[in-house]
């Protein structure tokens, strides 16, 4: 019984591993969309330039961990 506990226990992680770093890959390349779009377009306010630089810090910080949930999943693929 622990021996199919553990396998059960060992695919659940797999699948949420999977989902997470396809939702991570997804939130990237939308935030890198948003970031491309916020420079091809006239600011209407003076102001409003100064806020492109707002989401350079998460889109670094989605980066970041999408490269750990990577290769936290190679690693327990590979295993």
């Amino acid at each position: 019984m622990y021996k199919n506990y553990a396998k059960y226990d060992e695919e659940m992680s797999k699948i949420g591993l999977w989902v997470l770093f396809v939702t991570l890959l997804v939130i990237f390349f939308w935030l890198i969309y948003e970031f491309y779009q916020s420079f091809n377009h006239e600011p209407t306010y003076r102001w409003e330039s100064s806020f492109n630089i707002v989401g350079l810090p998460f889109i670094i910080f989605v980066f970041l961990a999408l490269i750990v949930v990577t290769k936290s999943l190679i690693k327990k693929s590979f295993s």
